[in-house]
Order: C-alpha cells, then sequence, then structure tokens
C-alpha cells in the first residue's frame, strides 16, 4: 500500500514537473497522508496530497497543474475513482 501511495505522488509529481518546464523553480515534492478502511482489504478511502514547490511559480498555476493532473494526464490516481482524493500547493519563494 506505501508504494501504490508513492506511485500516485510520483505520477501526479511528474504531470507538475512538465508544467512547470518554462517556469524559474528549483525543488518539488509532494507530502502525501491516506486513510484507510479497517475492514479487510483495507482499501484507501482518502488520499491527502501537499505539493510543495520552491521558485518563483504562480500558486494559481501550480493549484490548476494540479488539478488536470488528477482530473485527467495521472493514470494512476484517475484508477482510483472511488477513493477521496485532496490536494493542496505550497509555494516557497527564494
Amino acid at each position: 500500500m506505501q508504494v501504490t501511495l508513492q506511485m500516485i505522488g510520483a505520477c501526479s509529481l511528474v504531470d507538475v514537473i512538465v508544467g512547470l518546464k518554462d517556469r524559474q523553480f528549483t525543488k518539488v515534492w509532494v507530502e502525501l497522508d491516506s486513510t484507510r478502511a479497517e475492514a479487510t482489504p483495507r482499501v484507501f478511502e482518502s488520499v491527502e496530497m501537499i505539493y510543495h514547490v520552491e521558485g518563483n511559480v504562480p500558486e494559481k498555476l501550480l493549484e490548476r497543474i494540479v488539478a488536470k493532473s488528477h482530473e485527467k494526464y495521472c493514470s494512476v490516481s484517475n484508477m482510483f475513482t472511488e477513493v477521496k482524493m485532496t490536494s493542496s500547493v505550497v509555494v516557497h519563494r527564494a
């Protein structure tokens, strides 16, 4: 389950990096947290993602890129249609 969670983050993070290709940034990472069902097979019930970018990046642009990743481009997160996915962004300016 940990690897699956990491793959959701990695897949979406690639979309973020590609979407920011023309912007000045030095570091990008995502923090992940999840809840799982109590009963077997203990599937994910929710996944929370906090995307961090260090650099001169407009927050609204980053929010749009993250939203598009989960709506359309990230095939891993799109496999989990029954999971409540939430995200937020943090821009760390130099």
